[in-house]
């Protein structure tokens, strides 16, 4: 509740910088001094012509007056009464009240263009999402977007652009937003809300190789400094610079160059494989890539491999994840620890859960 209550009082304060917002809150203040008056100096003056007159009744006379519905159901007879409503409602109320309507109207226009165009601060907005720097191109960021919106992982978070290399957003997604600025400075990365995010994808800029790489290190050293806890996976332009972020606390460093041209070469040697490849790392029809907890310990690896065979599951296991390291085909022997994640070939993520639930059964009664 605390803390719900201090996002609030935040974000109304950053909103109270905005000037539509500042005139809004003046205005609407004196439109409502002004209602408050009249709705008492009516009932004052009035009430000795009309004693059934209520308060409610000369509030509901202000309230009909000053938004110019009129419906003519009560109006001021006396002198008083008149001359608070030419002053109070004809001269001020009518004059504020059509301003607060305009200045609520460009406010809306204003939001609408600050996200367009990159001039928002998410902290207020956004939380547990997805910083993806650097825009090299639309249709990769596209791709990017598209793959993290087609997984139950990742569908429901929120992402955030952060670059200065485009004018303004190409998508039209209410859960993408747009930050416009320098990776490399404070105060871009804590508008895009780095503090709260769940990870950051640092692409590689649009520059060569070599400046590229030292760009992206400068920005993953930023990062790390600004939320040691958030989940940083890196684009690296070549494969023979991955020493250089090994001094950071990337989880994940991806040399997709590299990956690219082993895939051309692999797809010349071994024909069809890519097509192979492709189903595995890209949510169209067929089998993917996952990796999945086991919290169980004591089994050997070409164990769990026969324990999943035995329960006819659908899923091939092709290594393990401990830590920082893995381990793709290990050796029989290899040994499963409960902390573990299974890298697994299988056709939904989904599959998974029912088959681990079982194996805990089967791996509790043996």
């Amino acid at each position: 509740m605390l803390t719900i209550s201090l996002r609030f009082y935040r974000r109304m304060r950053r909103a109270y910088h905005n000037r539509h917002i500042r005139r809004i809150t003046a205005v609407l203040g004196i439109v409502l001094l002004c209602i408050i008056l009249h709705s008492i100096t009516f009932y004052s003056f009035e009430r000795a012509e009309s004693s059934k007159l209520s308060l409610w009744d000369s509030v509901w006379a202000t309230f009909t007056t000053i938004t110019t519905v009129g419906y003519g159901d009560y109006s001021a007879a006396t002198v008083g009464g008149r001359i608070a409503t030419i002053i109070l409602i004809y001269l001020v109320g009518l004059a504020s009240f059509p301003y607060v309507i305009t200045q609520i109207v460009d406010l809306a226009v204003e939001g609408q263009n600050n996200r367009r165009f990159g001039h928002i601060d998410c902290r207020d907005l956004v939380e547990d999402h997805i910083v993806i720097v650097n825009f090299p191109s639309e249709l990769r960021v596209a791709a990017i977007i598209d793959q993290l919106a087609s997984d139950s992982v990742t569908s429901d978070r929120s992402v955030v652009i952060l670059t200065d290399n485009i004018e303004e957003i190409p998508f039209n997604n209410p859960n993408v937003y747009f930050v416009r600025g320098s990776p490399l400075q404070d105060e871009s990365l804590n508008r895009a809300n780095i503090a709260r995010a769940y990870a950051s994808v640092i692409l590689t800029p649009g520059t060569d190789e070599h400046a590229a790489d030292a760009i992206t290190s400068s920005i993953v050293s930023l990062i790390e400094t600004l939320n040691p806890k958030v989940r940083t996976i890196v684009e690296c332009a070549s494969i023979g610079h991955l020493a250089l972020f090994r001094a950071f606390n990337c989880d994940a460093v991806i040399p997709t160059g590299n990956i690219a041209a082993k895939v051309l070469a692999q797809e010349v040697r071994d024909h069809g494989l890519s097509h192979a490849i492709a189903e595995l790392l890209t949510q169209a029809e067929g089998s993917e890539l996952y990796t999945e907890p086991v919290e169980i310990g004591g089994l050997r690896f070409f164990e769990l491999q026969s324990l999943l065979m035995e329960l006819g599951a659908q899923v091939i296991l092709v290594g393990i994840i401990r830590s920082s390291q893995h381990w793709i085909n290990p050796p029989p022997e290899f040994e499963i620890q409960p902390t573990d994640r299974l890298i697994l070939i299988s056709n939904r993520r989904s599959d998974w859960k029912p088959i681990h639930t079982k194996l805990l059964n089967t791996n509790r009664g043996i």
